[in-house]
């Protein structure tokens, strides 16, 4: 009898690991052609995002800043996140370590929260302490310069380009009630 359930869950173990390596090699969604050329191999699309806000919280209080329309690609292999942005053409990126992959907290109107699937990350380059949460639909940054009390908050929504040209439209979070 243990040995039929210990032979089921290794072919278990065996099929799971096969369906890892097919979807592995499996091109990923977006598109290629936006795809940042010296993207390692092994980092797979996330999603296009659109930023919507971005706060400045000093002394306790928050104040909006101007933004210009800023469209972000997410790329993971796993371990690393990468951000990338495009200004005046120029192709940049910050790499974010992953240390939480089992989702994030997404607050109701209700109090209630629940848990979506998504990642958080951080990085510290430049002395700055940078934090990030990516779900499907939104992205949310957190900045602390250095040697400062201002907290600098960025929240982006999903975006889905459409393939006939580069215009962006924007998916808003759903928000339970």
């Amino acid at each position: 009898m243990f040995e039929a359930a210990n032979m089921r869950t290794n072919s278990t173990i065996i099929i799971l690991l096969m369906m890892t390596v097919i979807l592995s090699v499996l091109p990923e969604r977006g598109y290629a052609e936006d795809r940042p050329e010296a993207l390692p191999v092994g980092f797979r699309f996330i999603g296009n995002y659109q930023l919507s806000s971005k706060l400045r919280v000093e002394k306790g209080v928050s104040t909006p800043v101007v933004i210009s329309p800023l469209h972000y690609q997410v790329y993971s292999d796993g371990i690393d996140v990468r951000l990338y942005c495009w200004a005046s053409d120029k192709e940049s990126y910050t790499a974010y370590e992953i240390y939480r992959s089992d989702g994030i907290g997404v607050p109701h109107r209700s109090g209630e929260i629940d848990w979506v699937a998504g990642v958080q990350a951080y990085s510290t380059k430049g002395g700055m302490i940078r934090q990030v949460s990516v779900t499907r639909n939104s992205l949310t940054m957190v900045k602390m310069p250095p040697r400062s009390y201002r907290v600098i908050i960025t929240r982006a929504v999903a975006a889905h380009k459409t393939p006939a040209s580069t215009s962006v439209n924007v998916q808003t979070d759903k928000v339970r009630q």
